[in-house]
């Protein structure tokens, strides 16, 4: 048997974020075979009472407040930080690099069209303030302006205040005020999808059509509430399982008596998912427009690059040009997009076979059509929609 170590996971998986870092934890924890995982799963602002009772070899933890980090230093046991607000002096730091889910955001919508870009997010919370700040620099090296959501002072909460809104669907009222003046078509980064589903919900209430007007990104794919939003919420995914295991990795250095600098390490997001929230294409070009809505709307009916081209009375090369001048990409890839986007859709919220689905997108066969999945995203269709594969 081998000399077991006591590890304290103070990571709340109340939300998407902290189940992912668990299962990096926990995946690492197996492959070992000497960690014993102490997990606290709820939120915490104060030092667990457990911890104190506990023998403990190292912790992985969410450190919220200062206070909090020199209660947990005082244990005098190796620590590392996954929440990224730097509590604890003396803890290396992994958190979700927000340079990359500006770039990520930015490009998106860029390359979807739009001339006027927006940010929501909770103004003087740590994680909120970064993402602000990195897509308001991307979009400005890229001669954009960003129409930033700043309430008054008395409407910004304290991070108490942001923990009790993380369980409500409620919005301030300051935040309709923001949407009916932003000029629309707008495009939103949300600072997380708590608040996409807040901008979902506001604009609902003030009839304000999405995604024609308003276009939504939230942050961390957390599928519960982007599914349960209408439309469904398009989210960039953290790389969660990754940062979890590099901090289990980090921790066992440390326990092994290794110094390790104190510093952030950032770690860049996988990808957008695309949902309904993003579903559309925003350009002045009419023949750019008119070859996209018929791309949307006849693409799973096996339509051919030439179609669209008849359609729109274009040569293939002229058509190209267009859409990469426009889109950034050419017809066939906005075609395979789209599909791709169709299909991910019917695997995660429909109960249709993986024959069904196939048919659905106007594949000709289950096997080309899972030849194409994996092609494109790296996994098979299955493992897709059971979450084995995604981050």
């Amino acid at each position: 048997m081998p000399n077991l170590r006591h590890i304290a996971l103070l990571v709340p998986v109340s939300r998407e974020y902290g189940r992912g870092i668990s299962q990096g934890v926990a995946s690492f924890a197996l492959e070992r075979g000497d960690w014993v995982i102490f997990p606290q799963r709820s939120d915490f602002k104060e030092l667990p009472a457990w911890l104190t009772r506990t023998r403990i070899d190292g912790i992985i933890g969410f450190i919220d407040s200062p206070e909090l980090g020199q209660q947990l230093m005082a244990l005098g046991v190796p620590i590392v930080d996954v929440q990224g607000k730097g509590n604890c002096p003396t803890a290396p730091v992994y958190d979700t690099d927000p340079v990359r889910v500006g770039q990520l955001a930015g490009d998106f919508f860029l390359h979807a069209g739009f001339t006027h870009f927006g940010f929501c997010g909770y103004p003087g919370v740590f994680f909120s303030d970064r993402r602000s700040e990195a897509y308001c620099d991307y979009l400005q090296s890229r001669g954009q302006g960003v129409h930033v959501y700043a309430p008054a002072s008395s409407a910004v909460g304290t991070q108490d205040n942001l923990y009790r809104e993380w369980g409500a669907l409620e919005y301030e009222n300051q935040l309709t005020g923001w949407l009916t003046r932003v000029p629309k078509p707008i495009a939103i980064l949300a600072c997380n999808d708590i608040r996409g589903q807040q901008l979902i919900h506001a604009c609902r209430d003030l009839g304000i059509a999405m995604p024609s007007d308003v276009a939504v990104i939230g942050v961390d794919n957390d599928e519960i509430i982007c599914r349960q939003c209408r439309p469904t919420l398009s989210s960039i995914a953290p790389d969660t399982e990754r940062i979890g295991r590099l901090a289990a990795e980090t921790l066992t250095r440390m326990m092994d008596g290794e110094f390790v600098e104190p510093i952030l390490a950032n770690q860049p997001p996988t990808r957008i998912v695309e949902r309904q929230s993003t579903d559309i294409t925003m350009t002045q070009d009419p023949i750019v427009l008119a070859a996209s809505r018929f791309i949307r709307n006849r693409v799973c009916d096996d339509i051919s690059v030439d179609q669209v081209c008849e359609l729109v009375d274009c040569s293939r090369s002229t058509l190209d040009g267009l859409f990469k001048k426009h889109l950034g990409r050419p017809v066939a890839q906005e075609m395979r997009r789209v599909r791709l986007n169709r299909a991910t859709r019917l695997l995660l919220d429909s109960p249709l076979t993986v024959e069904d689905v196939a048919r659905e997108c106007g594949f000709r066969s289950a096997t080309y059509f899972c030849r194409f999945f994996k092609r494109e995203t790296g996994t098979t269709p299955v493992l897709y929609r059971n979450g084995k594969a995604r981050r």
